[in-house]
């Protein structure tokens, strides 16, 4: 697997730019995307080699990770070790002409760099491992779906306290936990519960506060297993709804539905994001849905494709996005439902499965 990430990731950047001579990955995801390791360093993509550049720390992990590259251990005690290990690689092979990931080094960083190396010109190259991580293999969507089926029967667990009086925090701490005993390494982010007014907050924190019957409640989480992420949205209301909160959970089931109808391997993404942001514009309440449908789920739980208005990524077989609308009124409350879904030849098949009820 590793080793066929490695020739789609040449085929991209040497064969398509002749003077490139190596390429230097920063991101830590990128990292174990085509090396295999999960611990901290850099490596450095030669038309030939590949090396990776660590610390003591992680020397025997990585030996273990990544077999296909040369590991490099900086030594202890020396002020820009892994810039002076790096040198002598470049050395070494003589390289003229390095890219690198723009994305993902600040400029001071960018500047250490650039002037420990006076003799080599860096390139600046944004979103290349990115575009080919896109496409899951079938490998990642094992346990895409599996970090999914983990979140959705903790989400199933988690719903089942929630009483009037039971504190926000009280049911993302349920998740948290139940998710880590069905197999899941951590959270795929900072879990999101809010009720009442709160829930107009997109990425709200959970507090202190206590559920009172009549309120809606956003319940926002994703598990992450073996590096793969989930995401999964549901919006309910303890007790009785009234005539508000039903009116825009409907409007919000309605786009998500709309949207996944339209989904199928071949449109572009601000199609998808166009059919639900139209309908809820049409129902009057377009200013209240302030992000894009989605956004693509894989090693990171926010990547590419973005399914905004203003992406004209085609979306392909083997893509895992999200299709999240959703509604915020300030001081009134919110209502967004999200689920995970897998492009497939035919159209789509969806990863998250809870029902979508608003009365708990």
């Amino acid at each position: 697997m590793i080793k066929d990430r490695l020739k789609i990731f040449r085929g991209n950047i040497f064969k398509k730019n002749k003077d490139i001579e190596g390429f230097l990955v920063f991101n830590y995801k990128n990292l174990t995307y085509l090396s295999g390791f999960n611990g901290e360093g850099l490596a450095l993509i030669t038309k030939g080699d590949n090396f990776l550049i660590t610390d003591s720390r992680y020397t025997e992990q990585a030996q273990k990770e990544s077999p296909d590259f040369k590991i490099i251990t900086e030594k202890l005690k020396q002020k820009n070790a892994r810039i002076e290990e790096l040198n002598k690689i470049i050395k070494k092979k003589k390289l003229k002409k390095i890219a690198f990931e723009s994305s993902h080094l600040n400029y001071n960083d960018f500047k250490k760099y650039s002037d420990s190396f006076e003799s080599v010109e860096f390139v600046p190259f944004e979103d290349v491992i990115e575009q080919i991580r896109m496409i899951k293999e079938k490998e990642e969507i094992i346990k895409i779906k599996k970090a999914s089926q983990i979140t959705t029967e903790a989400l199933k667990e988690a719903i089942e306290i929630i009483k009037p009086g039971i504190r926000e925090l009280d049911i993302a701490t349920e998740l948290s936990y139940t998710m880590r005993k069905k197999g899941a390494q951590k959270e795929a982010f900072d879990i999101i519960v809010v009720s009442g007014e709160r829930s107009s907050l997109v990425h709200g924190k959970p507090s202190e506060k206590k559920i009172a019957e009549g309120e809606l409640i956003i319940i926002d989480v994703g598990a992450n297993y073996q590096n793969y992420n989930s995401d999964i949205t549901r919006t309910i209301v303890l007790g009785k709804e009234n005539k508000k909160q039903k009116e825009i959970f409907s409007i919000v089931l309605e786009a998500q539905g709309k949207a996944l109808e339209f989904l199928k391997p071949g449109i572009k993404c601000k199609e998808v994001d166009s059919v639900a942001r139209n309908l809820i514009e049409k129902k009057g309440y377009g200013k209240y849905f302030g992000h894009s449908l989605g956004h693509g789920v894989g090693l990171d739980i926010h990547e590419l494709p973005r399914v905004s208005f203003s992406d004209e990524t085609v979306l392909l077989p083997g893509m895992v996005i999200t299709i999240e609308p959703g509604i915020y009124l300030p001081e009134t409350g919110g209502v967004r439902i999200e689920d995970s879904v897998l492009i497939t030849d035919e159209g789509y098949e969806m990863l998250t499965w809870f029902p979508k009820i608003l009365n708990l």
